[in-house]
């Protein structure tokens, strides 16, 4: 697949067709909201028609969220959310357990969930990265669609 907006495999569906998610942490919402709305757009730009967007406290508990919303008839998610590294090994453990958490879920569930949770060091890398969750969208229109 070519990473370049706009350029991108052939869907074997339609993306017309599909449902997703979007699920975002509330938690640096200065980030969040802005990947948020970068997904969406590209979703709707690529034919995705039914989007749903929800929000929740923080990144941690973004995998329960997703675990509750595949129950429902939705294809994907895209999971967002932004961990700026502290003084403290909170970080870490946020960081691990959220990834542990949505890749658990997505292979439980066997439906994808693209991971937009960006773990920087500062809000100067995470300002940076806004830009490429159009790519969250990219990849979860090529996996409902393709597999």
């Amino acid at each position: 697949m070519n990473k370049e907006p706009g350029k991108l495999v052939d869907f074997i569906n339609d993306p017309s067709e599909i449902k997703v998610a979007i699920v975002r942490a509330r938690f640096n919402s200065v980030i969040t909201e802005k990947m948020a709305i970068h997904s969406e757009k590209r979703l709707k730009e690529l034919g995705v028609k039914n989007i749903i967007n929800y929000t929740v406290p923080g990144s941690f508990e973004i995998p329960l969220a997703c675990n509750k919303i595949l129950e429902k008839d939705i294809d994907g998610i895209i999971a967002i959310g932004c961990l700026i590294k502290g003084e403290t090994d909170h970080y870490k453990y946020i960081a691990e357990n959220t990834t542990y958490g949505i890749q658990k879920v997505s292979l439980e569930k066997n439906k994808p969930i693209i991971f937009g949770v960006l773990t920087v060091n500062n809000i100067d890398q995470a300002e940076a990265r806004i830009e490429s969750s159009t790519t969250y969208a990219e990849n979860l229109v090529e996996m409902v669609c393709n597999y």
